[in-house]
């Protein structure tokens, strides 16, 4: 059992008082991104990254990956939470609504990775390189591209 206990309330401060998310939330595209929303938003995003993500730390820590054939085995458990977590949406919370995306400022996106790694360092790996090209798409490719790729991811 893990005790971690993401601090949900120093986040939406900082986003609300710092980052000026009430600002943020004029913008074309943002409108929903309110603070009573970006606060139910981080507190899903905390309950999965303390019940589903943290148990698993020491397990990736114990079991470490192996390679075998080839192939590389990540430590039990962490594939099904990998799928759950695409499931959540959280791999692209703060990617465009029109690709699949949860359609959150970055900042918001931010927030949940700091989770994450807070969490379980070793898995928040895992979905950084996707978020990468994910981005890289988004801002260079053409919309063939994009309607071919950004979906799947």
């Amino acid at each position: 059992m893990s005790d971690y206990k993401a601090p949900t309330d120093d986040m939406l401060f900082v986003l609300e008082h710092i980052a000026d998310l009430s600002d943020l939330a004029k913008r074309q595209g943002y409108e929903h991104a309110d603070l009573e929303t970006v606060g139910g938003v981080l507190g899903e995003a905390a309950r999965f990254m303390e019940e589903q993500l943290a148990p698993l730390n020491r397990k990736g820590d114990e079991e470490g990956v192996t390679v075998r054939n080839d192939q590389v085995f990540h430590p039990e458990g962490f594939a099904d939470a990998y799928d759950r977590f695409v499931e959540a949406g959280w791999n692209g919370i703060s990617m465009d609504e029109g690709h699949g995306g949860g359609g959150m400022p970055w900042c918001v996106g931010l927030a949940v990775q700091e989770m994450m790694t807070a969490a379980n360092m070793s898995f928040s790996l895992c979905p950084l390189l996707t978020q990468g090209a994910i981005d890289a798409i988004s801002h260079h490719a053409d919309e063939t591209l994009q309607e071919i790729y950004l979906p799947k991811m």
